[in-house]
């Protein structure tokens, strides 16, 4: 297909995809673009062939499309063709599970240097133990390889991952005072404390080093983070890889700050989970108990504050504080982005 190209910059293009009651997906793309036409393709898989992949429409005008999901109950990436140099990718960033809250795929970002992350390979979320027996086969379509468990040990027999497909788990307990069961425990929470906790992840040095050493050692293969609620230990690991592969700290604020989105949805989930956890949250004020549930971004600008104030920017952190190499930093790009 011969897409004329007129003006067009790729690294200015912001592409949308929302849906529209269950089963309706709008892509749009800012700003527009003065093109002949514009072609819009579904695939199950998150690198484009064309000969493998559904062409959805091609657009003459205007700069979005409103259509059925041809495969509602599948994970699907949809790819705006441009031209035949220009392809643009896009996916729910939220995973339409029943059983996982904050299942998130962070592809789409753009870098720094104008590169995008890769969608369907790096995945952050909350607990799955209460994954449901449809989620699993939607799931296995996502072709993860590796799952890191952020949780304690404790939390982890508590409410164990179920096996999705071939995956390896392995559970690297990060930060264990952000246990929510220890928190239960506390009778002085304060908002306070979630900047502070913050603030210490910088110094588990040896742990997320060791994390981002088996994520290179992956070769780019999917993975999967998460934590209990998907919101500080996930945050901030998330957020480190992020950086990492060159995402501006702005958009990795907004990145973390969609864990909000469930906020009431975890408040629920706490004060049914035991007495422990709703007795803890009964006590506390009303702001508090909020702060408590929420990602709200000057949680982990303490974290950022925190590695510049320490080690002068995030290359000498991750050098210094991490021990890693440009070299490693260069393999994850590789693994990760797309330009």
């Amino acid at each position: 297909m011969n897409l004329q190209q007129t003006e067009i910059n790729a690294q200015s293009i912001e592409l949308k995809m929302v849906r529209i009651g269950q089963n309706q997906i709008q892509v749009s793309w800012h700003p527009p673009v003065k093109l002949e036409k514009v072609a819009i393709y579904r695939s199950a898989a998150p690198t484009f062939n064309e000969a493998e992949s559904h062409l959805i429409a091609v657009v003459t005008q205007g700069s979005q499309w409103t259509f059925q999901d041809p495969k509602p109950n599948a994970r699907g990436y949809y790819y705006v063709k441009f031209s035949e140099s220009m392809i643009i990718a896009v996916a729910d960033r939220v995973l339409p599970l029943e059983g996982a809250l904050n299942f998130r795929d962070m592809g789409g970002y753009v870098t720094e240097d104008g590169r995008r992350v890769k969608w369907g390979a790096l995945f952050r979320s909350a607990d799955l133990s209460r994954l449901s027996q449809s989620d699993l086969p939607y799931l296995q379509e996502l072709g993860i390889q590796w799952i890191c468990d952020l949780r304690t040990a404790a939390e982890v027999a508590l409410s164990p991952s179920p096996q999705i497909g071939s995956e390896r788990n392995d559970n690297l307990s990060f930060m264990p005072t952000a246990n929510p069961d220890l928190m239960a425990a506390m009778n002085d929470i304060t908002e306070s404390m979630l900047v502070d906790m913050n603030r210490h992840m910088v110094s588990n040095t040896e742990i997320t080093a060791i994390i981002l050493q088996k994520l290179i050692e992956g070769g780019g293969a999917p993975a999967l983070f998460h934590c209990a609620a998907g919101k500080d230990r996930t945050g901030f690991v998330s957020a480190v890889i992020l950086q990492a592969i060159g995402v501006p700290r702005s958009t990795v604020l907004n990145d973390y700050a969609m864990t909000n989105m469930f906020a009431d949805r975890f408040k629920e989930q706490m004060q049914g989970a035991s007495q422990a956890h709703s007795s803890m949250i009964s006590r506390l004020s009303p702001e508090v108990a909020q702060a408590l549930m929420e990602a709200r971004p000057a949680y982990l600008q303490a974290s950022f504050d925190e590695i510049d104030a320490r080690y002068g920017g995030f290359e000498q952190y991750w050098e210094q504080g991490l021990g890693l190499t440009p070299a490693d930093r260069e393999k994850l790009q590789y693994m990760y982005l797309t330009s």
